[in-house]
């Protein structure tokens, strides 16, 4: 076969092998080269098997188990009765399920009859209701909006709110186990007793089936688009089609002739579970997976696809999926001789070749296999390199090397033959077309029909050559056991890397497509020779692993290499950016166990382990097998993922999202729970979400599956929540959960200023109070002073102005002038007495409230003390603030009084100023003279014999004021009253103060 038509033929074949669909598994693939994943009691999966599976609009997966209904995000079973308390999901036996058009979910039960679900309400229908038994089995609904329900009494159904039994259903005894509709409206029946019935235009025919005995049930029926009646007994798969009958058992496929349930799947594939696994019918061809498979439990009860593509299976003990991979596995189960596999490559007309370690070389078309051993002239079955060149395929094992022309080996070469080895680890074709071989105890190059050593003497030709290939211009690399590298150009040798240096061994060479020689190691990281220098790089720099065994470049700028943790990539044009500036970072981008379970790890110590075929893909040999990929088709292309809240728990009650509505006062602490219903990769979903009204931005909630509010303050809400799907892709809920969270009273926003007001009214009504008291004890003490003005006006003053009055008249009779002028001194000064008893008396009496009368007061008192003495008086006076105590404002003017005629008496001075001032948080007296003044200090240490001092202090320290005394002798005196206004008017207003001054 040429070469161009070999490469196409090989391409058409893997070519939709490699390509990630999310329609429907690729039916070009083997079914052990989906990626599966089995749920069981272990990982949440109730107990009970699984005979419905049923996929509704919202994307929830639903389970109809022996054990009740289960709801299934991809990540957690949800038994039903969690968030409905209507279904008796304990004793619930779940045979069937089904979605109408108005998204009502339908569940048949065994013995319990029929239920809908609608908006979260379950209503149940019975035999009481007209269902022809409680022992539903089958279920259709047709675009009409009619339900078809198969019981074992017969055929109803559903419309319109009500079920319609069949013609004398009640009276019948053949039981329903499946219902289809065909495009044409015909309702087709199977069940026991006559196998296969017809519903038409109101009536119930049979349609017996001639290639099954009459004993055969029918368990499963398909209407195919084509006008198809698949038919499932319990004695193979019957195909009705133009009339025609055909029946299929295991003889031609069938994993089982007990079939259980059919399914039609995407890509024109039929799906039927058997007693013994599950099988495809694509293209009248059948292909089984079974127990021995992988498969959780043999007997297998529902089939169903998802929107995604995604194939799912319920067995007696499990919940399986199917799902393509981006790489593809090539092992035992697909034809490989053995799972430990060597290196790979594709030689120039097309063939791929796969050594392995042990079992031979193998041939890879398509899904076929050819193996060559030691029966077809392989010196052994054990392959440790590859080369191709000029049309031959040269094979290096532990026993020498043999060339293959035409797909059969030709020649074997050995030690008799120049080899230095017979093991064989590396071999290379350089840019001249020369072979050489690499082999443990040195390197030989083919000539003249036979293995020479080179040219050039050097003790590093002698050593053991692990890796080696050619490169641009006339350069071969290779690599030694114990970290050596060298380069060999014509008859130099140039030493890149000493042998026994210490570092690592390199595992595999590599030249990309610019010119760049690239090394693997063995726990070095990769490194970089671009024809002058070395450069490593190593996970420090954002390489996925150290322990590399083998690269190779793709047609997008990638390099990808295998490693000890499986396989990945990075950008070239990033890895030559980070070797200029070390400061940079790598990305790598690998390839997770869950997306090549079997490729856990790349095999080690084969030449090539990593190859690029000529359609662009990329092979690896893996210790279990090998796998490959095709760069072009990475992303998957995905329907757009629903976004659902699943559950809200308010203050530890579960309510329905959509359920909430006004929360009442108290309901603040808040859990949401929520999911995106993409099942192709659950765990690698991540989260973010938003509180509005409470959350200011995005909460990046990675894999996590819950938000937690507490303490939310009263307000309007709507929680929003999106994921990032495997294909990058940002998905937002559609409907986000909106709710209000009622106030309690304190909360309300008239309930502040209503304290406010209360409390203003408190502190008014507490002043009043207060002010009422201080006004009744003014009133005892106004009382009690007139009582005492009144006694002393009533006896002191009269006996003393009748003592005046007798000692006037005793001085108009004295004789002598000397006697009546002492008399007469004695007399004023008695005035002068009589005079200052009075003006007490009329401060006793004061009692208004005018506060300007305190510096009136003041004023007169100052004039009538004064006027008889030659001094000149200058006041100044403020008016006193509202409100001040008549107690106070007494005591002040006595102050003042003393002060002012000790002023007048005693300082011999001739001006005495008096000043009244106040600010905002004090009161001040001030009298002062120009006198002859004293000691002040000695006055206060010792005031025994100033009882005016002494009185004047009394009297300061009673009102709550300080008195300060300051004078000298000669420098006159000084007296100041500090009383606090907080002492005394409080924080009342003042008025704009007055000035009283003669």
């Amino acid at each position: 076969m040429p070469s161009v038509v070999r490469c196409l033929f090989v391409a058409t074949v893997v070519v939709t092998a490699c390509t990630t669909r999310s329609s429907a598994l690729d039916p070009e693939r083997t079914l052990t080269q989906c990626f599966q994943r089995i749920w069981q009691v272990q990982q949440g999966l109730p107990r009970g098997t699984i005979y419905a599976i049923l996929q509704t609009s919202d994307g929830h997966l639903w389970l109809g188990t022996q054990a009740g209904l289960v709801r299934f995000d991809g990540v957690e079973f949800t038994s039903v009765p969690r968030w409905m308390g209507r279904l008796p999901s304990d004793t619930l036996w779940v045979r069937a399920l089904c979605e109408d058009a108005q998204h009502r979910v339908w569940i048949a039960t065994e013995g319990n009859g029929l239920f809908v679900l609608s908006d979260g309400v379950a209503r149940r229908f019975a035999v009481r209701d007209d269902l022809p038994s409680d022992d539903v089995r089958a279920l259709v609904a047709d675009r009409d909006g009619v339900v078809w329900i198969g019981t074992s009494r017969g055929l109803a159904r559903a419309e319109r709110g009500r079920i319609v039994s069949g013609e004398n259903a009640k009276q019948r005894s053949d039981s329903v186990n499946a219902i289809c509709r065909a495009a044409d409206g015909t309702i087709w029946i199977g069940g026991s007793g006559s196998p296969l019935r017809v519903w038409r235009d109101g009536h119930e025919t049979p349609h017996p089936l001639k290639s099954i005995p009459e004993r055969a049930t029918v368990e499963a029926l398909k209407c195919a688009a084509d006008g198809t009646l698949w038919v499932g007994t319990t004695h193979g798969l019957v195909r009705l089609k133009d009339g025609e009958e055909r029946l299929f058992t295991t003889a031609d496929g069938l994993a089982d002739n007990w079939i259980h349930c059919l399914a039609a799947g995407s890509n024109d594939c039929l799906w039927l579970g058997t007693e013994e696994g599950f099988t495809r019918l694509h293209n009248d061809t059948f292909e089984s997976f079974r127990k021995r498979d992988g498969l959780s439990q043999s007997s297998v009860y529902v089939v169903a696809e998802d929107r995604e593509g995604s194939l799912w299976v319920g067995t007696k003990h499990g919940l399986n999926q199917f799902c393509d991979r981006r790489t593809v596995p090539l092992t035992v189960k697909e034809g490989l001789p053995s799972n430990d596999t060597g290196p790979v490559l594709q030689d120039e007309t097309g063939d791929i070749w796969v050594g392995t370690l042990g079992a031979g070389l193998v041939r890879v078309d398509g899904r076929k296999f050819t193996v060559l051993t030691t029966s077809d002239g392989m010196p052994s079955g054990t392959v440790l390199s590859l080369a191709a060149h000029d049309g031959e395929l040269w094979v290096g094992t532990d026993r020498g090397v043999c060339r293959v022309r035409d797909r059969m080996v030709r020649d074997r070469f050995g030690r008799d033959d120049g080899l230095p080895s017979d093991s064989v680890l590396g071999l290379c074709c350089d840019k001249q077309g020369n072979v050489w071989a690499g082999t443990s105890v040195g390197l030989a190059q083919w000539r003249d029909g036979k293995f020479a050593p080179p040219a050039v003497a050097d003790e590093a030709l002698k050593l053991s050559i692990i890796a080696l290939t050619g490169f641009h211009g006339e350069s071969l690399f290779f690599a030694t056991d114990e970290g050596g590298l060298y380069r060999l150009a014509g008859d130099s040798i140039e030493t890149l890397v000493k042998h026994g240096s210490g570092r690592r061994n390199v595992s595999s060479l590599y030249e990309d497509p610019d010119g760049l020689l690239w090394m693997a190691t063995r726990g070095d990281g990769l490194r970089m020779y671009d024809g002058s220098s070395l450069v490593d790089f190593t996970m420090k720099d954002g390489l996925y692993d150290d322990d590399l065994f083998g690269m190779v470049a793709d047609d997008h700028g990638h390099l990808w290499i295998a490693c000890s943790k499986g396989l990945f990539y990075v950008n070239r044009a990033q890895l030559r950016l980070v070797a200029k500036d070390r400061n940079q970072r790598l990305v790598s981008t690998p390839f997770s166990p869950l997306e090549a379970l079997r490729t856990i790890e790349c095999q080690d110590g084969v030449q090539p382990g990593v190859t690029k075929t000529m359609d662009g893909r990329i092979w690896f040999s893996t210790i279990r097998g090998l796998i490959f990929i095709d760069p072009q088709h990475l992303r998957r292309v995905l329907p757009p993922t629903p976004v659902v809240v699943e559950e809200v728990i308010v203050n530890g009650r579960s309510e329905q999202p959509d359920r909430l509505g006004k929360l009442g006062p108290g309901l603040t602490n808040l859990e949401f729970r929520y999911a995106a219903l993409s099942f192709v990769s659950p765990s690698r979903m991540t989260y973010r979400y938003q509180l509005e009204g409470f959350d200011q931005d995005w909460i990046e909630a990675g894999s996590r599956h819950e938000a937690f509010y507490t303490n939310l303050p009263p307000g309007d809400y709507r929680f929003r929540v999106g994921a990032d799907n495997v294909d990058e892709t940002f998905h937002e809920i559609t409907a986000p959960v909106a709710f209000t969270i009622r106030p309690q009273l304190y909360q309300r926003a008239w309930f502040l200023p209503l304290c406010g007001a209360v409390v203003v009214l408190a502190i008014w009504g507490g002043y009043r109070w207060r002010l009422r008291q201080v006004k009744q004890r003014m009133q005892v003490i106004v009382a009690e002073r007139s009582r005492i003005a009144r006694e002393l006006h009533d006896t002191l003053m009269q006996g003393f102005s009748g003592v005046t009055m007798e000692m006037q008249a005793l001085a108009a009779q004295l004789p002598s002038s000397q006697e009546r002028s002492a008399l007469e001194e004695i007399i004023a000064d008695a005035g002068t007495c009589l005079r200052d008893a009075r003006r007490s008396i009329a401060g006793l009496r004061h009692t208004d409230g005018d506060n300007s009368g305190l510096a009136m007061a003041i004023a007169q008192a100052a004039r009538q003390i004064a006027e008889p003495h030659d001094v000149r008086l200058k006041l100044q006076l403020e008016r006193a603030p509202l409100n001040l105590p008549a107690d106070v404002q007494y005591n002040v003017l006595r102050i003042a009084q003393e002060a002012i005629t000790n002023a007048v008496k005693h300082s011999n001075g001739r001006n005495i100023e008096v000043a009244l001032e106040r600010t905002v948080r004090e009161l001040r007296l001030r009298v002062r003279d120009d006198g002859v003044g004293f000691d002040a200090e000695k006055a206060n240490r010792n005031a025994t014999g100033h009882y005016g001092l002494i009185g004047m202090r009394e009297r300061a320290n009673q009102i709550g004021g300080e008195l300060h005394l300051s004078s000298a002798p000669g420098r006159g005196t000084t007296l100041m009253l500090v009383l606090p206004m907080n002492h005394s008017a409080g924080s009342a207003a003042v008025e704009s103060p007055e000035l009283y001054s003669n």
